[in-house]
């Protein structure tokens, strides 16, 4: 029962500068792939996108919001996701194995973006491989987290104190990064 107290406090407001930046740059980023969507007739949204924009513009400082992370993480579950589908198809266990080999694996490359977790879900939970096939990969998984990255650098470099990605790709050469 103790470990249901906490013990921690609550973290500090945001400025309401952020704030605006979030709203704007969330707002901004869903109306452009919504957009792209209605004029190309071609996918550029899918759900998980929105749970991005929080962490790029609620928390751009943390690891999972680092462009490695955003384009890495979304497509590399992707491509889970489409492997499990093929291969597989769409039952129970595969979306299942699907998120957990998806997660294992951003884990492992160090590209980790938890709203790319859902990828595989959205993916399989189509159900038919007609309607998501390899194209889905560039369209809107890549484009879109692309798109997204492009909109957080404008909206999180405004201000005199603003510096967003703290790293691009990450590369080190320690190592025992390796």
């Amino acid at each position: 029962m103790k470990y249901l107290k906490g013990g921690g406090s609550l973290p500090p407001k945001e400025h309401s500068l952020q704030i605006i930046k979030g709203f704007i740059g969330g707002s901004i980023s869903i109306l452009l792939l919504g957009y792209l969507t209605q004029i190309s007739n071609s996918e550029w949204l899918m759900a998980p996108f929105g749970a991005s924009c929080v962490i790029l513009y609620a928390a751009s400082k943390a690891p999972f919001a680092q462009p490695r992370n955003v384009i890495g993480g979304h497509v590399l579950s992707g491509f889970i996701g489409l492997v499990m589908l093929y291969l597989f198809g769409n039952n129970l266990v595969s979306v299942a194995l699907g998120v957990g080999i998806a997660l294992s694996l951003m884990q492992y490359f160090r590209v980790t973006h938890p709203p790319a977790g859902a990828n595989p879900l959205v993916i399989m939970l189509t159900g038919q491989q007609s309607l998501v096939n390899w194209d889905y990969l560039l369209n809107p998984i890549l484009s879109g987290s692309v798109l997204l990255v492009m909109i957080a650098f404008i909206m999180n470099n405004l201000g005199k104190k603003s510096h967003w990605p703290v790293y691009w790709h990450g590369v080190t050469f320690n190592k025992k990064d390796k």
